[in-house]
């Protein structure tokens, strides 16, 4: 399939109130597109005021909003009618256990399914931007095994009991690792099919970078857990092994790259991670970061128990590994630096009110 464009018209995209679907609803702005947003609730304005706000400034494309559910079948039809490209960014999440993981499972499967039918329905759509996870590429490894997009996350499962689906509300983030495996393949399938459309998955592992909006710090979110740690609070998630960092800014950028690259053909898949090892990072670590950045501050830290760990095997599980080699060699995606990642993490998360610093 052809690569697009801006002269090929209008592009959607799904869950673009959320943190990584509003920074591709900027990125696309900034390239010229005109940009069919597509939000579940139009009346909640800390989920539209950052897009709309977009408009106001000065970017060369545009966005307007519209009214889309993603279990509703038909819901995107009319949105998608003249498109020529779909980035599918949304999705269930159960953050704070807003879903159980049945839910999350259930969810993704059908909101999928439904984009498809709607790509399908309109024709006019000739690029689908799927958003996986690193979910779908993380599977068992020994310490310092490395990553790539060769990897799936049903590899070495043969002797998991817990890899199948059943009682998924009893394996917490199985069902979604489950889903996001079978739904790269569902949407890769559906489009080597149809053969109007191609599509192309990007797997972003731990996202952190600016947030747009109040409503982006989900509770459980990594973004969120980063916030803890600004306030000088415990982090219990991701102490026992490394957060392999990848900045909001480059997910959504790489995206973008995706849509306009002339390489990239059905069924390719980019790993978005960490840089280098410089952005594979322990709790401990991080906490060091901020504590730069933020002389005088109370930062928090990891609980007790990771001291347990250091003095038994010398240093929290050195996985994930992973670096986002592909993406900055065939699409020419320029990443990030580690601690500007972090500084404009904590300055969006102070800024936007959601959390107060403490000093000594």
């Amino acid at each position: 399939m052809p690569n697009i464009s801006v002269e090929d018209g209008p592009v959607a995209v799904t869950g673009a109130s959320g943190y990584v679907g509003a920074h591709v609803v900027g990125v696309l702005m900034r390239r010229g597109y005109q940009v069919r947003a597509c939000v579940t609730d139009l009346q909640n304005p800390e989920k539209t005021d950052h897009l709309l706000a977009m408009n106001d400034q000065g970017l060369a494309g545009s966005v307007e909003l519209f009214a889309a559910n993603l279990l509703e079948a038909g819901s995107y039809d009319s949105i998608f009618n003249g498109a020529s490209a779909v980035l599918h960014v949304g999705t269930p999440m159960g953050y704070g256990n807003a879903n159980n993981p049945q839910e999350v499972y259930d969810g993704a499967i059908r909101g999928t399914q439904n984009v498809l039918d709607s790509i399908k329905t309109v024709g006019s759509v000739k690029r689908l931007i799927y958003t996986s996870s690193f979910a779908a590429i993380g599977h068992p490894a020994e310490p310092g095994y490395q990553f790539t997009e060769k990897d799936w996350a049903s590899d070495n499962r043969e002797d998991d009991p817990n890899w199948n689906l059943d009682n998924l509300n009893d394996k917490g983030e199985v069902g979604y690792a489950m889903a996001k495996v079978e739904l790269e393949h569902l949407v890769n399938r559906v489009a080597e099919e149809d053969g109007r459309f191609d599509s192309i998955s990007v797997c972003p592992i731990v996202v952190l970078g600016p947030l747009l909006s109040r409503a982006h710090e989900l509770v459980g979110s990594w973004q969120w857990y980063l916030g803890r740690l600004l306030g000088g609070k415990v982090c219990k998630r991701g102490y026992q092994h490394l957060w392999n960092i990848v900045d909001v800014r480059d997910v959504a950028e790489s995206q973008a790259l995706m849509l306009e690259s002339t390489l990239c053909k059905n069924g390719d898949r980019y790993q978005l991670s960490a840089t280098d090892s410089h952005g594979e990072l322990s709790v401990l670590q991080i906490k060091a970061h901020l504590e730069a950045l933020y002389p005088g501050y109370q930062i928090g830290g990891p609980p007790e128990e990771i001291y347990a760990i250091i003095e038994k095997h010398g240093q929290v599980f050195q996985s994930p590994l992973a670096h986002c080699d592909k993406a900055r060699t065939e699409l020419g995606l320029q990443t990030h630096p580690i601690q500007d990642t972090l500084r404009d993490t904590a300055e969006s998360l102070m800024t936007l009110g959601l959390v107060q610093a403490k000093k000594h």
